[in-house]
């Protein structure tokens, strides 16, 4: 049985990366084929007892997930020049979308190293197709994968929950339900809703928000923005969700929005896993997005607009048949695509490959 090792920042805390390793580790199909073990170096604090651990790490294939942070990067190179020491395969998966703009912001000396080691080893993987030129002068073209990212299968609705989401839809449901579902970072557009929010607040629209604040500061604002608008009846702030919470969530909403301009955005497994719960999606055409949503599921619009977010909201208000459709296309890409199965399988091929 081949042996992997996987290397990154395993949860808590919970953010897209952290659960896409955590889907690997509880991946039955992956333990039964690989015999799986792991380094968390999430604790900067620990660096020298990290190097340690991959030191002291013994497997046939490496599976390194890179920082996008200067500082991150420095450390991530000197566990990369460790790992390239052992002489075994070293696979890196980059969740991100943030890697050219770092690399010019590197110094001399740590762009050099970024373009030596990483050009040393066996396979890059990125979240989509749009990505691929990341890499690109730092390592060699054919030596890219694409691995999409996925939706928990207990994030997923039923066939039955999903049935009765559409028939709710078709008969036309009194309130449309929009949610931010993401970390309250100002560059994923939380604010530009809650500015739409209050550009609609006469109209019958809902709006859900979860997730969680990194600063008291923003949240006052968030909250201050509510009161002072009296949109106390329109918009409700969850916290964060998990579990049972997140997915009835979901169940309830009819739209999406992630209007992110967020410098170190990827693929967002939080649209992903709206798709698969059938949620009509509002993004922009930033880092991975526009390869899963189109005018086919959804609307990309500018950044920073809160008018195009209201003048979306408005025209699905105006045609709820929309809903219908979107829901359905949503749910059909998500079954098809982005399973937990299926980003298992794609990570099995590349493994198998190397």
């Amino acid at each position: 049985m081949k042996k992997i090792c996987l290397i990154g920042q395993f949860p808590p805390p919970i953010h897209g990366l952290s659960k896409a390793l955590q889907t690997i580790i509880n991946s039955k199909q992956f333990n039964d084929k690989y015999l799986l073990t792991y380094v968390d170096i999430k604790d900067n604090k620990r660096i020298a007892s990290h190097m340690t651990e991959v030191g002291r790490a013994d497997a046939d294939i490496y599976y390194f997930t890179i920082s996008q942070t200067k500082f991150g990067n420095l450390r991530d190179m000197f566990i990369l020049w460790r790992l390239l020491k052992k002489k075994k395969k070293v696979v890196i998966h980059y969740h991100g979308g943030y890697y050219k703009e770092l690399y010019k912001q590197f110094n001399p000396i740590q762009r050099m190293m970024n373009k030596k080691l990483i050009s040393q080893i066996d396979i890059m993987i990125v979240l989509s197709k749009g990505l691929i030129d990341l890499f690109t002068g730092v390592i060699n073209p054919q030596k890219i994968r694409i691995c999409e990212n996925c939706i928990e299968d207990d994030v997923l609705l039923s066939e039955r929950e999903f049935t009765n989401k559409v028939n709710l839809l078709k008969q036309g449901k009194e309130q449309l339900e929009v949610i931010y579902l993401s970390n309250f970072i100002k560059s994923k557009g939380y604010f530009d809703i809650l500015q739409a929010a209050n550009q609609l607040k006469d109209q019958n629209v809902i709006f859900h928000f979860a997730g969680k604040f990194f600063s008291e500061a923003d949240k006052e604002e968030f909250l201050d923005y509510v009161k002072q608008n009296r949109l106390e009846n329109v918009v409700r702030y969850h916290g964060v969700v998990m579990g049972e919470q997140k997915k009835n969530l979901l169940i309830q909403s009819d739209v999406f929005a992630l209007p992110t301009y967020y410098p170190n955005e990827g693929q967002p497994i939080s649209i992903i896993e709206a798709m698969g719960n059938g949620l009509t999606i509002i993004s922009t055409n930033h880092a991975g997005i526009p390869d899963i949503v189109s005018s086919d599921n959804g609307y990309l619009i500018k950044p920073q607009s809160p008018e195009d977010i209201a003048a979306v909201i408005q025209n699905l208000l105006q045609d709820r048949s929309k809903l219908t459709t979107f829901a359905q296309q949503n749910r059909k890409t998500a079954l098809t695509k982005f399973k937990e199965s299926d980003y298992i399988n794609r990570l099995e091929v590349i493994m198998d490959e190397v």
